[in-house]
């Protein structure tokens, strides 16, 4: 999560991200990696997309924000996807 929006867009997300499944994926030694997202989070899916997450699911109207329920999509992302991006 960046909070302050002056530091929103710049890449500092998907830098987290990926130190964070390397760690995972190099460390620990996990086949799979995965998270729940809001589907009115535009920008968080789309960082989590450029780390190699894919969209496996949607859980349909989980939340209620701003007069209206909203979806939540999971994602995740495997230990051989994560190779080959390292590689590519």
């Amino acid at each position: 999560v960046i909070g302050e929006k002056e530091y929103w867009g710049r890449g500092y997300g998907s830098d987290a991200t990926r130190i964070v499944l390397r760690f995972a994926f190099d460390e620990v030694n996990l086949n799979r990696v995965y998270l729940w997202v809001f589907s009115f989070n535009r920008r968080a899916i789309r960082a989590y997309e450029k780390c190699g997450f894919v969209h496996e699911g949607t859980a349909r109207q989980t939340i209620f924000r701003e007069g209206q329920y909203h979806d939540a999509h999971l994602m995740s992302v495997l230990r051989d996807e994560w190779l080959a991006m390292q590689k590519g």
